[in-house]
């Protein structure tokens, strides 16, 4: 069975039923309320793991943030719960075209959470209390691993002890979230990684298995299994110290409530993405701005919409990345596959519920993908009009 990475993946069966839709984007955001994504994609790193879109500044950040307004005010109706700064390296941004941006932002609304992704060579002292004064309250750093010899490896500049006192710093200011990765060419360092992570009283942490690149792919990698008993050994670990698992491949301790990756497991919420690259989601329509500043700074309100035909069964197994399926409309039957999970011991049903368990956490993009097999396969064999009876042979159309 194929061993599916990312949540991303793991819905792209249901992209079959997308289609390119004509209508004015600021408009069906007019007067609603959700989260925010910017996208900053500059980056002076050439990290051999990372997937996102970036590129090196080649633009004024001055004429980028006036880009990023231009399109802002096209949505000013539109009040923002949730704030997240991704790229790319956002804090490149000096402190006041940030301010300019959440001035704009916080006339009209109070986020409860607004994030910035930063990496441990950007991120200093002063940096750390200028975002604190302009009101960000949560950090996310991509430190991926600890080891030395691994984030050379994968183009991490930063030594270790360097990533130990910049996280120190943040902790001061901000909740702190990192990234760690497993799956990792010449083996894992996950559940090492995980006992720092808890012994320095990170308020989140994401483990995530690495995508592999044409550089890493070169490389020796785990199997399946290992990653496997690796990630259930951090889960464990976790879940002993303390921390809980709150959906995808997150866990906190409590503090961080990363609001902001609901915009996964709830799409219902209205999610305006803004800046090359960004995506967003409303009601059953999907947006997205083509990578590449050059084209933005022309035009910064073009962006693609499409109508997903099949968002309401996106809605019902995006719940399933935080843990549980609420089996209300459907049941085990339509999900042949679900079936497949229980006896895998990736879940268990009770009543109208189905509950992952640690190791269905694991495969949970792998069942989830299933399930959107499940349900193009039903979709295909309707539209074809085909169905099937039990015969004494089996089942036959």
């Amino acid at each position: 069975m194929e061993w599916i990475k990312t949540h991303y993946s793991s819905l792209s069966p249901l992209s079959k039923f997308r289609r390119p839709a004509r209508l004015s984007i600021p408009q069906l955001y007019r007067n609603r309320k959700g989260f925010l994504y910017i996208h900053v994609p500059f980056c002076f790193n050439s990290c051999k793991f990372c997937i996102l879109y970036r590129e090196r500044p080649q633009t004024p950040y001055h004429t980028y943030t006036s880009a990023i307004m231009r399109e802002l005010r096209a949505f000013r109706s539109f009040k923002v719960d949730v704030v997240y700064f991704g790229g790319g390296t956002p804090t490149l941004l000096s402190s006041k075209y940030i301010a300019k941006i959440l001035e704009f932002i916080t006339k009209k609304s109070k986020p409860k959470e607004i994030t910035f992704e930063t990496t441990v060579q950007e991120f200093t002292k002063e940096k750390a209390e200028e975002l604190a004064s302009l009101g960000v309250n949560r950090i996310s750093f991509g430190i991926q691993t600890f080891d030395e010899k691994k984030r050379k490896f994968l183009g991490r500049k930063s030594g270790t002890e360097e990533v130990l006192r910049k996280i120190n710093i943040a902790q001061e200011y901000f909740i702190v979230s990192i990234d760690l990765l497993y799956d990792l060419p010449n083996g894992n360092s996950l559940l090492n990684d995980v006992k720092t992570a808890v012994e320095l009283g990170l308020d989140g942490i994401s483990i995530y298995p690495l995508e592999h690149t044409s550089f890493t792919g070169k490389y020796p990698h785990p199997s399946v299994e290992e990653n496997e008993r690796e990630f259930l050994l951090a889960f464990n670990y976790l879940l002993e110290h303390g921390y809980t698992h709150i959906n995808m491949n997150h866990f906190t301790n409590g503090r961080d409530a990363f609001l902001y990756s609901r915009t996964f497991t709830r799409p219902r919420i209205p999610l305006l993405g803004v800046g090359p690259g960004a995506g967003g989601h409303i009601d059953h329509y999907q947006t997205f701005h083509s990578p590449g500043v050059k084209r933005y700074l022309q035009n910064p309100y073009h962006v693609n919409v499409f109508i997903d035909d099949a968002f309401e069964i996106r809605k019902f197994i995006s719940s399933l990345f935080e843990g549980k399926l609420k089996l209300h409309k459907y049941s085990i039957g339509d999900f042949p596959l679900l079936k497949c999970a229980i006896e895998k011991n990736w879940g268990i049903i009770k009543g109208k519920t189905f509950t992952l368990t640690p190791l269905g956490v694991f495969w949970a993009n792998t069942l989830a993908y299933m399930m959107s097999l499940d349900y193009l396969r039903s979709r295909m064999d309707s539209l074809s009009g085909i169905h099937y009876t039990k015969t004494d042979g089996g089942e036959k159309p």
